[in-house]
């Protein structure tokens, strides 16, 4: 299992982790990037720099693994 990254405050993780809540564990990652690319906001704001963009895909595609870990071990519990 892989440590949680370190990110800046500014990365929305509490947003991200409610997004990934209702995304289906199966999800490629590439639909996951794509939809923090899209996201409302970050063509607009100044302090979303390609470092931020980077750091807030990075916490999303570990919270998915997350996510799918917890999955898997539920599945094979019953």
């Amino acid at each position: 299992m892989s440590r949680k990254p370190r990110v800046s405050p500014l990365v929305p993780t509490r947003a991200i982790d409610r997004y990934l809540a209702g995304v289906h564990v199966a999800t490629p990652d590439e639909r996951i990037v794509a939809e923090i690319k899209s996201a409302p906001g970050l063509s607009t704001d100044a302090r979303w720099t390609p470092a931020l963009l980077r750091q807030t895909i990075r916490y999303a595609l570990w919270r998915h693994e997350q996510n799918y870990l917890e999955f898997a071990r539920v599945v094979a519990g019953h």
